[in-house]
């Protein structure tokens, strides 16, 4: 019975208890990785001609998909002995690639150059908990598969206990990823400080998400914002170093696999919508959430943002 459950901030206890047994550690820097593109025992994520049939020529001939994607665990975990990459969004990818025929390579980059790289057509399509904004639909193409929602992380003991408004974060200094939808959310609060009267919040970004991480046990900053699956995971690996504080006033986000936009690309999305769906109906990107992230995130049905792309 296919289950659709979406994500709840509740529950983020459970997702920590589960990625603990995970045990991979996330490294820094850039590698090339090949998977065969499938993730699993059993013909759930073998070939589907009527939808491989849908894979325009020019990437079905290629055969491999070269995907793009950022370390930021549980999405994407990057072992620290260069193994290939894991994770609830490699995993996705490379059953949605099986089910059109293909195979899958990632490569590991900075998330600030994922879109740029896109545009420039250096990658196929890119993973890794990319949320679909607006800025971001203007140039490149979403074929979604799961939802995800922002949460802040703080040492254990801290000052900051709550965040139920977004002025509660004035006067204190705030870290996210360069170029992340969590960047401009925190920058987004400058202006309100300012307009409350408030002291002013500093914000301060790094090019990977372990090097916020590694700001914000090193005390250089005092709290970091990022997807709540991500905060649970880092809490799931260093026991008792950290709290979790909601973001209620922070929007979801849909994410999935990011297209770069060609004379294919338009066809291709439409491919990768009928495999995404194929998978969501019969329960294998729920398994694949079971097993990261306590099953939270899947949406019910793919959509293609923007709905046209022209």
């Amino acid at each position: 019975m296919k289950r659709l459950r979406h994500p709840r901030l509740v529950h983020l206890a459970a997702i920590a208890g589960s990625v603990a047994l995970i045990g991979s550690t996330a490294a820094c820097g850039s590698s090339d990785a090949g998977s065969s593109g499938s993730t699993g025992s059993g013909d759930t994520s073998a070939k589907v001609d009527s939808i491989a049939a849908m894979v325009p020529k020019s990437i079905a001939q290629k055969g491999t998909l070269t995907i793009a994607a950022a370390t930021y665990p549980p999405a994407v975990i990057e072992p620290a002995n260069g193994g290939t990459p894991t994770g609830w969004d490699i995993e996705n990818v490379n059953k949605i690639a099986a089910v059109m025929g293909l195979k899958v390579k990632i490569k590991i980059v900075p998330f600030n150059g994922i879109i740029a790289g896109l545009q420039a057509a250096r990658y196929d399509a890119a993973t890794g908990e990319i949320y679909a904004t607006p800025e971001r639909t203007a140039t490149v193409t979403f074929v979604t598969n799961h939802e995800s929602s922002d949460a802040l992380m703080v040492p254990a003991g801290s000052k900051i206990t709550s965040a139920g408004s977004e002025t509660d974060l004035c006067g204190h200094t705030v870290a996210a990823l360069l170029g992340s939808a969590e960047a401009k959310l925190a920058s987004g609060l400058v202006s309100k400080c300012k307009s409350a009267g408030k002291d002013p919040i500093t914000v301060k970004t790094f090019d990977s998400q372990a090097s916020v991480n590694l700001a914000l046990r090193g005390g250089r900053v005092e709290a970091a914002v990022s997807s709540a699956s991500q905060v649970a995971y880092v809490m799931s690996q260093a026991k008792n170093q950290f709290s979790l504080i909601e973001l209620p006033w922070a929007p979801k986000y849909k994410t999935g696999l990011v297209l770069g936009r060609d004379g294919d690309s338009a066809k291709f999305a439409v491919a990768v919508k009928a495999a995404t769906d194929h998978l969501i109906e019969n329960g294998e990107l729920q398994k694949i959430l079971d097993k990261f992230n306590e099953g939270q995130g899947l949406i019910e049905k793919a959509e293609i943002l923007p709905a046209s792309t022209g």
